[in-house]
């Protein structure tokens, strides 16, 4: 899942990066365009990876949570 969701992030910085190169033409304007493109992904990539370590541990707390054991009077 979460391999997918970094292809489509790669493709959708690959794209921006494209646009920089082909409309671009000061190179003092493309680094810290092509810089922020980066950050972005990188950005993007930890929300991603947060979400899906979240979802993940929740999606297994749910699968072996044990109600009759965690609502039954001791």
């Amino acid at each position: 899942m979460l391999n997918n969701i970094n292809t489509a992030i790669d493709t959708f910085q690959s794209v921006k990066t494209k646009f920089v190169e082909t409309h671009v033409k000061n190179e003092e304007l493309k680094k810290p365009l092509n810089a922020f493109i980066a950050a972005q992904s990188s950005f993007a990539k930890n929300v991603a990876k947060s979400y899906n370590d979240f979802f993940t541990a929740l999606g297994v707390s749910a699968y072996t949570f044990d109600a009759k054991k965690a609502f039954t009077k001791q």
